[in-house]
């Protein structure tokens, strides 16, 4: 089976392809234009240097959130355009276990964190078994105070990952009691490529939904709503 998988919860817009689990190619833009701009010529162009058509792809797999609100409208709206013109499921990749798809470690618990300004995180636990990566938390906003909490509470040790792994990079040394380490730089981008591994994991497990059913999951009301509330 061939997955398209599409990336747009950060400042990185990523499309990938992917033959089951194999990689067949990626691309990915960070600078200059919005996602509006630049990740369909992206898809477009991973096609056509590939020799795929979109007839060739089976599934369409986007990552769901959380992350930047317009990003994730964005991929929604070129993801389900692409589904409902191709009649192809969905499968919505949670973002926060894709960042940590791209973290191989079988030893220790892998906390994925995405900083979401204010001492606010978005967090999820998972743990390698074999070729796959189990969820131990659902991906959830906190604070990074309770999320220091939360990973003191698994007993054991832990790979952190993300740009959130950056910010608070003094405050998780200084008060996370397990062993603790912390992922390279380039293990905390949001990518394609982890899109499409994930995506194949929930496709063998029939978790694939119809184009008109997916929703971007933001776990946190935007600003704007927020500043209404008053």
């Amino acid at each position: 089976m061939k997955i398209l998988g599409i990336e747009s919860a950060s400042i990185t817009a990523s499309c990938a392809v992917a033959e089951n689990d194999i990689l067949l190619c990626e691309y990915s833009q960070s600078f200059n234009k919005t996602h509006s701009e630049k990740l369909m010529p992206l898809i477009v162009q991973s096609l056509e240097d590939n020799s795929i058509q979109l007839d060739d792809i089976q599934y369409v797999a986007i990552s769901k959130g959380p992350g930047s609100y317009t990003g994730l409208r964005i991929g929604a709206s070129i993801a389900k355009g692409i589904a409902l013109a191709k009649n192809l499921p969905i499968v919505a990749v949670p973002t926060m276990k894709s960042l940590a798809c791209n973290v191989l470690d079988y030893n220790n618990y892998i906390v994925s964190i995405i900083d979401a300004k204010g001492n606010r995180t978005y967090a999820g636990i998972y743990k390698w078994d074999g070729d796959k990566l189990c969820t131990i938390k659902e991906q959830f906003p906190t604070d990074i105070e309770d999320l220091i909490d939360v990973i003191n509470s698994l007993g054991s040790g832990v790979v952190v990952n993300g740009d959130g792994s950056v910010v608070y990079k003094d405050i998780l040394s200084q008060n996370v009691k397990v062993p603790i380490k912390f992922a390279p730089q380039r293990f905390n981008i949001l990518k394609a490529s982890s899109i499409c591994y994930v995506a194949y994991q929930m496709i063998l497990d029939d978790k694939v939904i119809k184009s008109f059913e997916f929703a971007p999951e933001y776990l946190r009301p935007s600003q704007a709503e927020r500043m209404c509330k008053g």
